[in-house]
């Protein structure tokens, strides 16, 4: 009798969870498979999502659901996220030409505690971190301002 692990090349799913502190961002990547994320506690955070016709769709994971808040998203395969703590932005326009960070907060006050769930399996080989807004103003014209924020250039 043939076992499922005889039909795929890799486990079936992957999670980890993770802290998020304010001032950091989970920077601008996509992967090849489903990824949901599970908020658990903390302030909220939220997922952008930059679409092949060149629009973003935001999401707010938290505790709060009667404010909009989700407790767990899933982002599609091969779409470009990342994600940054709400309340670090005070104020950004949906297509990504305006942002305005808030003051800084102290990380060790303001935090979000996240996990992600792949599936199938999370590979490292799978992983392509966006490197540099200008490949992605093709797709984006309008939205430097969110692109140079979420991309994390080293």
């Amino acid at each position: 009798m043939e076992s499922y692990s005889d039909k795929v090349d890799r486990p079936v799913s992957t999670s980890i969870y993770f802290l998020l502190p304010s001032g950091s961002i989970s920077s601008l990547h996509r992967i090849p498979c489903a990824e949901t994320w599970h908020f658990y506690i903390g302030e909220p955070l939220t997922i952008l999502e930059l679409h092949d016709d060149g629009h973003f769709e935001f999401t707010v994971l938290g505790s709060d659901l009667e404010a909009g808040h989700r407790p767990q998203y899933t982002v599609p395969p091969n779409t470009w996220f990342g994600s940054f703590p709400t309340l670090d932005i005070s104020s950004y326009s949906t297509d990504g030409s305006v942002l305005a960070k808030a003051p800084r907060r102290e990380p060790e006050l303001h935090y979000s505690l996240v996990g992600c769930t792949c599936a199938p399996a999370f590979q490292f080989e799978d992983f392509e971190l966006a490197t540099q807004a200008e490949k992605l103003l093709t797709v984006a014209p309008k939205a430097g301002p969110l692109l140079e924020y979420i991309i994390q250039s080293n």
